[in-house]
């Protein structure tokens, strides 16, 4: 395998071996792709029963990747065409495109590194009323959402969980995607669990479940053949998983402890070859036990020193990177359709907006070397070194 760094930006798909050969040859050889096939190797199904179990949730639905399962979170918790959805600031367009995408409105909210959004920000402008509320963990991290959950409880909105970088996170022993009322996770190539494409939706609400299994099998309800004729129908698309991509997703779930315990483990080893040089500008989990290790986080002083750590890094063949390279709503796109952060709330999200020039992400791919760890320590320290470190 040849990588480009030291340090790819991929996890599950590193791992690729007999097993996900295996299991699609199963598939192949049955001549049952579809789903709802009457199949000895059904593995969408056995996927969701497998998720439900780790995830420790009623209900899972496995969907075609994280952005239709937000879709379908949205459309189980009821939102509907014109209705505000209030939104991490610093996410990954998705999360906005998703809301878009049912003609509802993408309220950007300050994100706070240990609550995940500000408490301020969410409680203004869930004054001027919303329907849901949609929450971001990011890079293999949960952040604790007890107090948002709060807020949202008492005023009877939804809280959905976009855990799509999350998925095996947690916090004090609660799973990212199951402590607010729909968890969304994505299982592209760059996550911690890849199928190439894929994504599932997980809650304990059956009625939000119900929503979401019409709604992604074309607004369907269904026996073993759908049908449109009960007032449980809806205007829905096709986002089913097939058993292709569950079969990939199937081999890579048998994979999850053993990815996560080497990169806690290769984590460990870098912390420990820099814990001498006392930098202090690595941004911590809010419960290691529960991060999944996949990467490191550092905060620089500015885009200047930034630009300049990762050139840095690319002379090593270590790959430093943006996590997004603006806020969602700071592109022409979103500029030209009124759905910038002026035109939705009055102001500018600036404490993200601090974020997302001044951090950089360091991966930790569950692949890692002796040699690799020892490489990926001597770039932080260079960093600090350099001044490059806020």
């Amino acid at each position: 395998m040849n990588n480009k760094y030291i340090n790819p930006n991929e996890y599950g798909s590193l791992l690729y071996d007999d097993k996900e050969i295996k299991y699609t040859e199963n598939v192949i050889k049955q001549r049952r792709i579809f789903r709802y096939s009457r199949t000895e190797y059904p593995y969408v199904t056995l996927c969701e029963e497998k998720i439900k179990n780790i995830i420790n949730t009623k209900y899972a639905l496995c969907t075609t990747n994280g952005t239709s399962g937000l879709k379908a979170a949205l459309v189980g918790a009821g939102v509907n065409k014109g209705d505000r959805v209030l939104i991490s600031s610093y996410t990954f367009l998705a999360t906005a495109l998703a809301v878009i995408a049912l003609g509802a409105i993408p309220i950007p909210i300050e994100v706070d590194l240990k609550e995940g959004l500000d408490l301020d920000d969410l409680n203004s402008e869930i004054k001027k009323g919303c329907k849901a509320v949609i929450l971001v963990h990011f890079q293999g991290r949960a952040f604790n959402i007890s107090k948002i959950k709060k807020i949202t409880k008492e005023k009877n909105i939804a809280l959905i969980e976009d855990a799509c970088q999350a998925f095996g996170a947690s916090y004090k022993g609660k799973y990212a995607g199951a402590m607010g009322d729909i968890g969304v996770y994505s299982f592209q190539q760059f996550k911690q669990v890849s199928s190439g494409e894929g994504g599932c939706v997980v809650t304990n609400n059956e009625k939000y479940y119900n929503r979401m299994r019409n709604y992604t099998d074309m607004g369907s309800i269904r026996d073993r053949f759908p049908s449109w004729n009960s007032k449980d129908a809806l205007f829905g698309e096709n986002e089913r998983m097939n058993n292709l991509v569950g079969a990939v997703l199937y081999a890579q779930l048998e994979k999850l402890n053993k990815m996560i315990d080497k990169q806690k483990k290769s984590r460990e080893n870098i912390m420990n070859l820099i814990k001498n040089h006392n930098i202090k500008n690595i941004i911590e989990s809010n419960d290691p036990d529960g991060d999944t290790s996949m990467n490191v986080l550092l905060k620089l002083k500015g885009i200047k020193e930034k630009e300049q750590a990762i050139e840095l890094a690319k002379e090593k063949n270590i790959e430093l990177r943006n996590m997004w390279s603006s806020l969602y709503y700071n592109n022409d796109l979103f500029i030209r359709n009124s759905l910038d952060s002026i035109k939705l709330k009055n102001k500018d999200c600036t404490k993200s907006f601090d974020l997302i020039n001044k951090m950089v992400v360091m991966s930790i791919p569950p692949i890692l070397k002796k040699k690799d760890e020892k490489e990926l320590a001597n770039l932080i320290i260079s960093l600090k070194d350099n001044d490059f470190l806020e």
